[in-house]
């Protein structure tokens, strides 16, 4: 017996308390953030919140002893009762088993060097370290780690942690029966369900734990008979989040992800490392893009078989600012404007436009855009036979000439032209874009609308191109680096690389402009604040595009109509249109999306013209404009002020009526006396004329 006690005194020496925790008992959950590092995103592992013991309220702490160690408080570590009844079990072949106080589960739990195996010598480590702990630290310290440590299920660790994840308050609003069901999920956090039918097991069997516990409180004099009599069992949340609910939010989480695996950080690195991610989304934009495609659905009676890809970029940093997903991640996993890849149409010409004005090809060069060629053995026509005759690059870009721009593919080399794309951002990979293809220039390659927003953001940037990303910083818990595959670091380096010159990006936007000006793109227009951009609609009609850019900001804008097979299906006949055009709903919902974008933002100027190049010598000569035939028939004298018209018979002048509120530009350079574009001339004119002045 001697001998018995003096080797428990020897092993009592030397197992002391562990002085570092386990590195699941201090894990914490990683939290991801809108931009501004302050609005989460999503929550991703072991939700753990600590508080002080004095910030706990009585009424919990009782409940969680009546229900795991009604004698704790003039206990010694360790239950004689339950030790005994652990090793008559050992010595009779039986399971080890528990009896355990709440000093030996925190001991198991929290502290480094305790396995969770269920053996004799575990145990025995197990029980000195708890009376060591009994004997070293205070009850209160002791209560206070286990209540902010103790699993509750629901990936709540702590008591705060499990009043958010089950009832959405903090820790000191939680109502009696509400902490005796929390104290009551400890036992078999893993088990016990607390929704559904009282009927089901696992309700069934929580609910007889809990009366459990508000028995032993009524036992230990903690609560009243009277007010134990008034407990009802509690109605939960049915999930934990203090994140309200968002259909976007599961896209955007997704895309932090697959970007955090690509720097080499893992979903369990997230779970147990406490990591504090800031992302590029804006909140309100991110949340506004399924608004305003809705708004698009409605106003042209559009199914759900056509799927939308709305994404911008920020053009000096090349950080996704919004991008709609989906109609909601729970109904559409996969990511429309991420990994919807369909060809952009004539969208991708200003990427040849580009390629070409960074050869010295000026934007006054002149092409033949007969509406019908036949190129390298293969024939292409415009959209009109209207569109039939010498442009320049400034006037071919604006009507979306194919055959010129065909050509232009030609005379620049279509292996420039892949290597500027790739340059602007369009992936390496992307097919087709090495084809050699000569139908390269019309947008016969697979782009999603994240990639076109960060295509055209080069051109905002004056030719910079930043590298597309949705992660700007992360942190660990503390604020300090993280390790990463490019190295430890805070702020997410993302270096830009030179795709052409500032000239050359000044040449481009005034062709870009003429799209918005007078071309096919007038929809997009943003009244006083300069835009440029480029309408798409590929063959038979199976997508339509705007991507467009002012100095803050580039965004993509594209529609297409999938089968059930996921086939893409033509956009002729749906909701009322015979055809639909990247210049209709594609660039209303652009332009939607960028008045709500850039509502607060300061109207910024672009850049001036580069004036690069010269003209080569195999442009096509415009052809001199023929002599019109006399009118044998005199016409009326016009009495009517300038952009007025003349009515038939003498009427009264009157002035055309706009085709918008606030016209566009080139309806105000074909109608310059319209008292809408002159707000100058009339102080008191409403508001929706004067943002119709631009010049």
């Amino acid at each position: 017996m001697v001998a018995g006690a003096t080797l428990i005194a020897v092993a009592y020496v030397h197992t002391p308390i562990p002085s570092e925790a386990q590195a699941a008992a201090v894990a914490q959950e990683s939290v991801i953030y809108y931009r501004d590092g302050r609005t989460p995103i999503a929550r991703i592992g072991m939700h753990r919140e600590s508080v002080p013991i004095e910030r706990i309220p009585k009424v919990v702490q009782h409940a969680v002893l009546a229900a795991e160690d009604r004698d704790f408080e003039n206990g010694h570590g360790v239950s004689p009762t339950g030790l005994a009844r652990a090793l008559f079990r050992t010595l009779t072949g039986g399971e080890v088993q528990g009896g355990s106080t709440i000093t030996q589960q925190l001991a198991r739990n929290y502290y480094q060097g305790l396995s969770q195996e269920r053996t004799v010598a575990r145990k025995l480590k197990e029980i000195l370290i708890s009376v060591r702990l009994d004997n070293e630290r205070k009850k209160e310290e002791i209560l206070e780690l286990y209540l902010n440590t103790v699993g509750f299920g629901r990936q709540a660790y702590g008591i705060q942690a499990a009043a958010r994840a089950y009832f959405h308050k903090s820790v000191r609003e939680l109502s009696v029966s509400e902490a005796a069901m929390l104290a009551a999920l400890i036992q078999r956090p893993g088990y016990f369900v607390t929704t559904g039918p009282a009927t089901r097991p696992a309700k069934r069997a929580l609910i007889a734990r809990w009366n459990y516990v508000l028995d032993g409180m009524v036992e230990k004099a903690w609560l009243s008979r009277s007010e134990r009599a008034r407990q009802r069992f509690p109605t939960t949340q049915r999930r934990w989040s203090d994140i309200p609910d968002s259909p976007q939010a599961g896209y955007v989480r997704e895309r932090v992800l697959n970007e955090l695996a690509r720097l080499g950080i893992t979903e369990r690195t997230l779970e147990l490392g406490g990591l504090r991610v800031t992302t590029t989304f804006d909140k309100e934009l991110q949340d506004y893009t399924a608004t305003a495609v809705r708004q698009q659905r409605e106003r042209n009676g559009l199914g759900d078989d056509v799927h939308f890809g709305l994404a911008a970029v920020d053009p000096e940093t090349g950080g996704v600012v919004a991008a709609y997903g989906g109609p909601g991640y729970g109904e559409q996993q996969f990511d429309d404007s991420f990994d919807g890849l369909v060809q952009p149409g004539s969208a991708f010409k200003p990427i040849v436009l580009a390629a070409a004005l960074d050869q010295g090809i000026s934007l006054e060069t002149t092409m033949d855009g007969a509406y019908r060629r036949t190129i390298r053995g293969d024939t292409f026509t415009n959209d009109s036979r209207a569109e039939n005759g010498v442009y320049t690059l400034t006037e071919m870009t604006a009507k979306s000439i194919n055959t010129a721009y065909v050509e232009l593919g030609q005379r620049v080399g279509l292996d420039k032209v892949a290597s500027m794309a790739v340059k602007m951002g369009v992936p390496a990979w992307t097919g087709e874009l090495n084809s050699g293809y000569t139908s390269l220039p019309l947008g016969t390659v697979s782009v999603s609308p994240v990639t076109m927003a960060s295509v055209y953001a080069t051109f905002a940037a004056g030719g910079r191109h930043f590298p597309v990303h949705v992660i700007s910083e992360i942190t660990d818990k503390d604020g300090d680096p993280v390790w990463t595959r490019i190295g430890t670091v805070t702020k997410v380096p993302h270096e830009p690389g030179r795709a052409f010159s500032e000239a050359v990006a000044g040449d481009a936007t005034v062709a870009l402009r003429a799209v918005v000006r007078s071309g096919t793109g007038t929809r997009a227009d943003l009244g006083v604040r300069p835009v440029a951009g480029k309408t798409g609609t590929t063959e038979e009609n199976r997508s339509a595009w705007f991507v467009g850019y002012t100095p803050q900001l580039a965004t993509a804008a594209a529609m297409w109509r999938e089968g059930k097979d996921g086939s893409l299906r033509s956009l002729q006949g749906i909701g009322g249109h015979d055809e639909i055009y990247g210049g209709t709903i594609p660039a209303d919902l652009f332009r939607r999306f960028m008045v709500r974008a850039l509502v607060n933002e300061e109207i910024e100027q672009f850049g001036p013209p580069g004036d690069v190049g010269s003209v080569p010598s195999w442009a096509v000569s415009k052809p001199d404009p023929s002599p019109a035939a006399p009118d044998p028939s005199p016409s009326p004298l016009l009495t009517c002020p300038p952009g007025f018209l003349q009515g038939p018979d003498g009427e009264p002048c009157a002035p055309p009526v706009p085709p918008s509120d606030p016209p566009p530009a080139w309806w105000c350079d074909r109608n310059s006396g319209h008292p809408a574009c002159h707000p100058a001339d009339d102080l008191n004119r409403p508001r929706g004329l004067l943002r119709g002045f631009v010049r």
